[in-house]
């Protein structure tokens, strides 16, 4: 049975390094693993995140929502569905949606959840949420170009960050909460402590 473990975090928390190690220690473990990113990893959902993330563009929260939502509903279609992989690794899902459309745009959670069960969106496993105040998160991608929704500014994910630490209160069985301003080796011990213990 594949497993879904999902990675989740405001901007510059370090998903993609903590990805790419926990995919590196499965490999080495002798089974399959794959990464697929959100929005993307589809043709289509490539496309739907080079517009979500076009600063030239400025849309409705709605449309936001329905974008993701685009992308997600290929993504689930076909990764998700009928996967042969032992792991699937996905930065960002789900819990994403509710944190900064919902919480951080603030749009109606029941219209999310909605969708969330439509599209038929499964249950992670596991859900690790990498946890940064804003400002320490854009002192780390000081030197990058923001795309649109990192250019939303501190008050908005200062709500998307109280979005997931909501989420992972009330989900804390799945999310598993980790300081993200730790060092790269003492985080992946402890994600590595959490799949490890999966059943």
């Amino acid at each position: 049975m594949m497993k879904l473990i999902t990675f989740e975090g405001i901007e510059g928390v370090g998903k993609s390094t903590q990805i790419q190690m926990l995919n590196d220690h499965i490999l080495k473990s002798g089974f399959t693993s794959s990464i697929i990113r959100e929005p993307g990893s589809t043709p289509f959902g490539e496309d739907v995140r080079n517009l979500l993330l076009n600063s030239d563009h400025d849309i409705s929260a709605e449309a936001e929502l329905l974008l993701m939502f685009a992308s997600r509903a290929e993504l689930v279609q076909t990764s998700l569905q009928e996967s042969h992989t032992d792991y699937i690794l996905c930065d960002r899902f789900y819990d994403a949606s509710i944190a900064y459309q919902g919480y951080g745009r603030g749009l109606d959670l029941d219209l999310i959840n909605q969708l969330i069960i439509n599209i038929k969106c499964p249950l992670p496993d596991l859900t690790i949420l990498l946890d940064l105040e804003p400002h320490k998160g854009f002192e780390r991608k000081a030197e990058d170009k923001m795309d649109r929704i990192e250019s939303a500014g501190i008050d908005f994910f200062t709500r998307v960050r109280n979005g997931y630490l909501t989420q992972a209160k009330q989900n804390t069985k799945r999310i598993k909460v980790i300081d993200a301003s730790q060092d790269i080796t003492s985080i992946s011990n402890e994600i590595l402590l959490h799949f490890n213990s999966l059943p």
